[in-house]
């Protein structure tokens, strides 16, 4: 498939995912491929998820200066059992997006279903889609037991 049209799929995609993140990555990336400034791909696919994950964890992190909670109240969190569930839930997180960042550079046609799959979450599941890593973790899980099921 010529770049191009999969690049307009991705973009039609996130116009019927109401994804404006999906949306303006297309977008931009069809702008960047139809002016041929090709210096631009080689640089997002060496540091362009790093400087995602940068501005990612800034955002998130802005709430802890914008509200800053008490170091005791942290230590009570962390000890308690919501507390123990989520450094869990981190951990799961980033190990899954660790194996769909693997994936998705192994693999990355896989990126079309992951869309479609985050389509069809929100179209008839309510779902919010948040982004392709996370979703091929699970893909990559997925792979790993249905490898080990089929022996």
């Amino acid at each position: 498939m010529n770049i191009k049209y999969f690049l307009l799929i991705i973009t039609i995609l996130g116009f019927l995912a109401r994804s404006r993140v999906l949306v303006i990555a297309g977008l931009l990336l069809l702008t960047i491929y139809e002016f041929e400034i090709d210096f631009v791909f080689e640089f997002l696919g060496n540091k362009g998820i790093e400087i995602g994950l940068i501005f990612l964890l800034m955002a998130i992190l802005s709430s802890l200066v914008l509200s800053p909670v008490d170091g005791e109240v942290i230590k009570d969190n962390l000890l308690s059992w919501q507390g123990t569930v989520a450094i869990i839930a981190g951990v799961l997180a980033t190990k899954f997006n660790g194996m769909g960042l693997d994936l998705l550079q192994e693999s990355p046609q896989f990126i079309l279903g992951i869309i479609m799959g985050s389509l069809v979450g929100i179209v008839f599941f309510g779902g919010i889609p948040v982004g392709p890593l996370m979703a091929a973790g699970i893909g990559a899980v997925l792979f790993k037991i249905i490898e080990i099921i089929k022996g």
